[in-house]
């Protein structure tokens, strides 16, 4: 390779001498004071008046600089008068350390309580001579008759206790006594027995528990067999719901996570409960599993069969929360609009974490002691999005030769114009273009782009970026010769509408090919015009001054 060129050895030190020159200067640029109406922000003044659509007094509004663009995320402050802050009903709030946790839904049903189910069952083979219950959600009571019954056994069993009670005989009276116990008899009617010293034909058979009739499968009269079902006595007092919970968030739930339940049924209603058991088992169907919950419902509003919405509330620590309301989101994410005082308003961009009950976790952008505006927030969002377009509109029309660069923006500028002479001169001198030495040109858009990409020079930055990319990946001459063109095409705006005597005065010279297709290249004036293209004739030069100062320049 041939030795380095001192243009090389420019590239091989421009990044230090840049980052110098970078610290060594401000961004600060003065800023022209216009007037906008609070009401009408389209109409914009250049001096303090009245509105002429409203009559209101303007106020004073920031306008950017034909230097440079807004940072990232921030948005265009608005000053908006007192009055039509309180027509707009502008109320304010401030984030706060919030204790909540993520929130998993699922859908329940409650059921009967299992655990408060009596079934009622005969041992004995009879007749019902009398039934005490004869409906379905009949109340019972502890200690109630449910039915008398009519048995042959029975009656046997009696005449053997009586008999036993009658011989004072203590070992076969205990053995009668348990034969009756055998045979499901109270404890209550053998007392009775043991003291009458009568036989009863039809012996009550009484209620366990006290609770309504949910299932009776017997009619009075009805002959009945041992270990038949005669009906179900269950208590509402408390009831179960079984909610059915995704498979994915079931290991996040435990006996201990917080549990509300809301019964549509019940409007308004919120019930706070616990977990009482988590089933092992999935259903292989739907992909959930089943938690059961305990319900009170001592006032007998929990029917089972009914659907419930349940909420269990997990992970729940402190943290910096806003209400959700407060949160706007358009195609740059979520932002806020923060009081600044005195009538102030700037939307900022915010990082947002967990939502649940109403709030949303604050992970970026705000702390405890700023101003948020909680309602209102929409139509000040509105004003200051609006006054941002005109800003870039305004920007965005300003020409080139008024960008105000500071000295370090301009030398990186500078880099992109030497990166051209750099590829024309290794191409035209036959030695390799080495691609890192491109890389620190090629960065030069995103350390301007903050401050000028929304100006007439983002979009320079943008091609000439893409040309310097082409050209560190291009593997033939040819594929250099392109990314050269492109690179010189991308800067040719800047070099004939921008600082043009600063170029000028470097004695920097654009030219193209005089035959063929036109392509483009740069040269500085000692050196002959040489196309790196193999046009024989050295090319043309194209003026970089306007066309009313444009005189014969042509290079020794």
């Amino acid at each position: 390779m041939r030795a380095l060129q001192p243009l090389l050895k420019l590239f091989i030190l421009g990044p230090f001498c840049l980052l110098l020159m970078w610290s060594a200067n401000s961004w600060a640029a003065e800023e022209k004071v216009r007037f906008t109406c609070p009401m009408h922000p389209h109409y914009i003044a250049e001096e303090m008046g009245a509105c002429p659509l409203c009559g209101m007094d303007l106020v004073p509004m920031a306008a950017a600089s034909g230097g440079g663009a807004a940072e990232a995320d921030e948005r265009a402050k608005v000053t908006i008068a007192p009055e039509v802050i309180q027509n707009m009903g502008v109320r304010y709030g401030a984030p706060q350390m919030t204790a909540f946790g993520r929130r998993i839904r699922a859908f329940g049903m409650v059921m009967e309580n299992q655990r408060a189910q009596q079934i009622v069952s005969s041992r004995v083979a009879g007749w019902v001579e009398k039934l005490h219950v004869t409906a379905v959600g009949d109340r019972v009571g502890r200690g109630m008759v449910l039915y008398r019954l009519f048995s042959p056994d029975l009656i046997a069993a009696q005449r053997d206790y009586l008999g036993a009670l009658r011989q004072k005989g203590d070992g076969r009276l205990r053995s009668a006594a348990q034969r009756l116990h055998a045979l499901g008899v109270d404890s209550r009617f053998i007392a009775q027995l043991k003291k009458s010293g009568k036989l009863v034909e039809k012996v009550p058979f009484y209620a366990a528990s006290s609770g309504r009739i949910s299932k009776l499968n017997i009619r009075q009269g009805s002959y009945i067999k041992p270990g038949i079902s005669i009906a179900t006595v269950q208590d509402y007092s408390s009831v179960w719901l079984n909610a059915s919970v995704a498979e994915k968030d079931l290991p996040l739930i435990h006996k201990e996570t917080p549990v509300k339940v809301m019964l549509p049924n019940l409007p308004g209603r919120e019930v706070k409960t616990r977990i009482d058991y988590i089933y092992p088992t999935m259903d292989a169907a739907s992909r959930t599993g089943t938690i059961r919950l305990l319900l009170d419902n001592r006032d007998g509003k929990l029917r089972p069969g009914a659907y419930a919405d349940v909420v269990f509330e997990v992970g729940i620590d402190r943290r910096l929360a806003l209400p959700s309301g407060a949160l706007l989101n358009d195609a740059q994410g979520f932002h806020v609009v923060v009081a600044l005082g005195e009538g102030r308003f700037q939307p900022r961009a915010v990082k947002v974490g967990l939502t649940s009950g109403g709030y949303t976790e604050i992970l970026e952008g705000l702390k405890e002691s700023d101003r948020v505006v909680t309602s209102g927030q929409f139509m000040i969002d509105s004003e200051s999005a609006l006054q941002e377009s005109f800003a870039k509109l305004e920007r965005l029309k300003t020409p080139l030769d008024m960008l105000e660069l500071s000295g370090g923006e301009m030398a990186m500028v500078d880099h992109m114009v030497d990166a051209a002479l750099y590829i024309h001169e290794a191409v035209v001198d036959g030695y390799d273009v080495e691609a890192q030495q491109l890389q620190p040109a090629r960065d030069i858009k995103g350390m301007l782009w903050p401050r000028y990409g929304q100006t007439r020079l983002g979009p320079i930055l943008t091609r000439g970026e893409q040309a310097l990319a082409k050209a560190q990946k291009a593997r033939t001459e040819q594929e250099l010769l392109v990314a050269l063109h492109e690179l010189t095409l991308a800067l040719q705006p800047w070099l004939q509408g921008g600082p043009v005597k600063h170029y000028q005065e470097k004695q920097l010279f654009l030219l193209q090919t005089s035959r063929g297709e036109k392509r483009l290249w740069l040269q500085v004036e000692d050196n002959d015009p040489s196309s790196p293209y193999g046009d024989s004739s050295g090319g043309e030069v194209i003026p970089l001054q306007p066309a009313a100062e444009q005189v014969s320049h042509e290079p020794a």
